[in-house]
């Protein structure tokens, strides 16, 4: 009870002095946790009273809930572009990797994969949960079967329903164990370098002094630079 108190005692000190009662933090399901954790780790040391709040959702919602304010600050893809509102700042890149189980078709073709290739085949598609006939990337595929979870793709992918683009780190004990293999597509659209990871805020909303904190913190930490 005496630490509940004193919990609830710090809180209200640190708002008072001006600081941010809970940082709500939302995290797009293709960013990866590993580097985030020094950076979230000295978080809670710098401010050990703060409340913190995680929403990882389907793609689009990091967007959504920065957009709505029930997020402060998004660690998310942004695709195609950035919306006027929305002030973002790259973080890193993630790699993805077209990939299929080995007993696929698609595993033995022993060349780069064409479109024609492709199209018979089911492409597992990650979609927005709101809007899943919404703006898709990287279709080649005439047979689309569309999840929002992106655990329950995988379980689908390793179990040889269909191919996909995955982001490396998910799936690389997968091809360490060959429970997947790499499929090569000829001409393939995904930028070689990989997909940017933003940070992002609302332009109309300022930042309290945690969430301004961890933005520097992470912008210190990650290296890609700033966008103008």
């Amino acid at each position: 009870m005496l630490a509940s108190v004193a919990r609830f005692e710090a809180v209200a000190a640190g708002t008072r002095q001006g600081l941010e009662p809970e940082l709500a933090l939302a995290i797009d399901p293709l960013v990866p946790t590993a580097p985030l954790i020094d950076s979230l780790s000295a978080l809670s040391q710098t401010y050990p009273a703060l409340p913190v709040s995680f929403s990882t959702e389907g793609l689009g919602g990091s967007l959504r809930r920065l957009q709505s304010g029930s997020a402060a600050l998004a660690i998310c893809l942004l695709l195609p572009g950035f919306p006027e509102d929305i002030a973002a700042y790259p973080l890193m890149r993630i790699a993805m990797q077209p990939v299929v189980a080995p007993g696929h078709p698609l595993a033995s073709l022993g060349r780069p994969a064409t479109r024609g290739d492709l199209e018979p085949h089911v492409q597992l598609v990650l979609s927005d949960p709101v809007d899943p006939r919404g703006p898709s990337y990287g279709l080649a595929s005439a047979r689309l079967w569309r999840f929002v979870d992106l655990g329950r793709r995988l379980d689908f992918l390793l179990a040889g329903f269909g191919w996909c683009r995955m982001p490396e780190h998910l799936i690389a004990s997968h091809l360490v164990e060959a429970k997947l293999v790499p499929l090569r597509i000829k001409d393939d659209p995904t930028p070689g370098e990989g997909l940017t990871i933003y940070a992002a805020h609302r332009r109309d909303i300022t930042l309290g002094p945690a969430g301004r904190w961890l933005l520097e913190r992470l912008r210190q930490r990650l290296a890609e630079p700033p966008t103008p």
